[in-house]
């Protein structure tokens, strides 16, 4: 399990219920006070929690679970959900779950089942209410989305993110503006694509939304090595990348570095890209990261051939087989 934030200042002491508010409400603008109030409730609630401490450990739970999603370390969250599951009802707290729903959809399609992914944000969508339950609403449509994009339905994709924009708020447009900038480069759009990248950093700084900042700056850095304004990819990339470095989010930084070799690529230092991508791809499978480690091998295989490494280009081409066909639809 990768852990983050380890030189975290010692746990604040107080009410588990005000440190899980504290905790849930920072999560966009501190990472680190997020996780540390978190930790804090969890472990005033201690391992055997009473009726009215287990709400409270499970919320804890749902932060982590949020952080630990964000940041790439799944088993983590995988494990946090599925205890957070056990200790809040869908009956009692149906925004919780809805959230929690969205997690555990985040982290089956990122390791390929886009099934499983499919059952658990169409269970949160059925108990969130838009209105009631604003926030996770959003999150479950853009989970969605993001399924739906990888099944090739970009019709429907494209209507959940309609929506999620429509009723969105706060730090939530940020995220929202940021995949549908995702959502322009998939489709070659990509002067679309860097003008909703802008929007979505704009609303990062205005709604102090750490979080999305280096996937904003991934998919704008991706829009402009398509648009060959290869300086300003690299500066949109460095920036992220130190931004994920720091907040120790390797998911982020998995993803940069794939859209970073891509630039070396573009710019034809072959070399350059291969050990980039050699190196993301040890990230990803790290953090058991198959949705991304597939592209990795992919590239892989492009550059070997035009290396004239044949050997290595066919062992990548299997990977690159291997992850695909290991999804399930």
């Amino acid at each position: 399990m990768i852990e983050a934030f380890s030189h975290a200042p010692d746990l604040p002491r107080g009410d588990p219920a005000l440190l899980n508010k504290v905790a849930w409400r920072s999560r966009w603008e501190d990472r680190l006070k997020s996780v540390t109030y978190a930790k804090a409730a969890l472990e005033h609630t201690g391992p055997d929690p009473s009726k009215h401490l287990k709400v409270a450990r499970g919320y804890a739970l749902v932060t982590l679970a949020w952080q630990a999603k964000w940041r790439g370390d799944f088993d983590a969250s995988l494990a946090f959900s599925l205890e957070a599951e056990t200790l809040l009802s869908e009956k009692d707290h149906p925004d919780a779950r809805a959230h929690v729903y969205s997690i555990l959809g985040v982290l089956h399609y990122s390791r390929n089942r886009l099934d499983l992914a499919t059952c658990a944000t169409d269970r949160g969508l059925k108990i969130a209410e838009p209105d009631k339950n604003t926030d996770a609403f959003v999150d479950l449509l853009l989970t969605r989305a993001t399924i739906l994009r990888y099944k090739g339905d970009r019709s429907r994709a494209g209507l959940s993110l309609g929506r999620a924009r429509d009723i969105a708020e706060g730090a939530e447009l940020a995220r929202v503006e940021h995949n549908i900038a995702r959502w322009m480069l998939s489709d070659d759009a990509f002067e679309l694509g860097k003008k909703h990248s802008k929007t979505s950093l704009d609303l990062c700084e205005r709604h102090a939304n750490r979080v999305v900042l280096p996937y904003t700056y991934e998919v704008l850095g991706a829009c402009h090595v398509d648009l060959h304004n290869f300086e300003c990819a690299k500066a949109a990339f460095v920036k992220g990348l130190d931004l994920a470095i720091s907040d120790k989010d390797f998911r982020a930084q998995c993803q940069i570095i794939q859209r970073y070799a891509a630039l070396e690529y573009a710019r034809g230092k072959l070399d350059r890209a291969r050990d980039l991508n050699c190196y993301g791809a040890e990230i990803a499978a790290q953090i058991d990261y198959a949705l991304w480690g597939r592209e990795f091998a992919l590239s892989l295989a492009q550059i070997y051939e035009d290396l004239g490494d044949l050997k290595s280009a066919l062992s990548a081409h299997k990977r690159a087989w291997r992850f695909e066909k290991d999804r399930r639809t």
